[in-house]
């Protein structure tokens, strides 16, 4: 579900910061990843920030250190709940084409990812930090650089139900034409996240066509609704 944001949340370190399983719980995360991985390829356990919990009065995300095999439990299992937290960005060229990726796995998303330890500064999380590193990651372009990007604001939150992740979402314009962009795409392929497969341009019609499985990223249309819509 898409909120405007009317104030950014704080997202800060919970207490305590790293979030602890016990033996028997660890046990069955670990065989449920085993099991994961002989179906699926080209997967990696790493770390995560975890919302351990939101207090929406207070408009406060507290987040705790976890893993990515404890989030693919989580969706199947009762007994451990982990939800993600992300940053992305709705991009659009200057000729009006909305910015899609595919990754290597063939799953349709848009500019962004889950954000690390290393986003934070100090205790507190500030998501421009993670927004410019997976900019740079994924397309090579700079956040901060007028000559990549023409604008851009923080402007959504999603929360859980569909999915099993809360995000921080940005809007905003690069300074590319769909052809130019799709050349600069090529030209620095050498130098991308492995991740990223493909760069579709697409507009609103061709959004809505897309095949979107995946709970976590259904929340694109109505992404794209909420900005046509204005």
């Amino acid at each position: 579900m898409l909120k405007k944001i009317k104030e950014v949340p704080v997202i800060k370190k919970g207490n305590p910061f790293e979030i602890h399983l016990n033996s028997d719980l660890e046990s069955k995360v670990e065989k449920n990843w085993e099991e994961f991985l002989e179906k699926h390829e080209g997967y990696w356990d790493g770390e995560l920030l975890s919302v351990t919990h939101f207090d929406v009065s207070a408009n406060i995300l507290e987040i705790g250190k976890a893993r990515y095999s404890w989030l693919i439990y989580s969706k199947n299992h009762n007994d451990l709940d982990i939800r993600s937290l992300f940053v992305a960005i709705l991009f659009q060229t200057l000729d009006d084409k909305y910015v899609v990726i595919k990754n290597n796995h063939d799953k349709v998303n848009i500019i962004g990812g889950m954000v690390e330890e290393k986003d934070l500064s100090s205790d507190e999380f500030h998501p421009d930090f993670c927004l410019q590193r997976e900019l740079l990651e994924e397309l090579n372009l700079d956040l901060y650089n007028r000559q990549h990007v023409c604008s851009y604001q923080m402007k959504y939150f999603k929360t859980p139900n569909p999915g099993r992740n809360y995000g921080i979402i940005y809007t905003g314009v690069l300074n590319f034409s769909s052809s130019e962009l799709l050349k600069y795409f090529v030209d620095n392929k050498s130098k991308l996240d492995h991740e990223v497969s493909k760069l579709l341009l697409l507009d609103k019609e061709e959004v809505e066509g897309l095949n979107m499985n995946d709970n976590d990223i259904s929340y694109l249309k109505e992404l794209v609704d909420f900005e046509t819509s204005e």
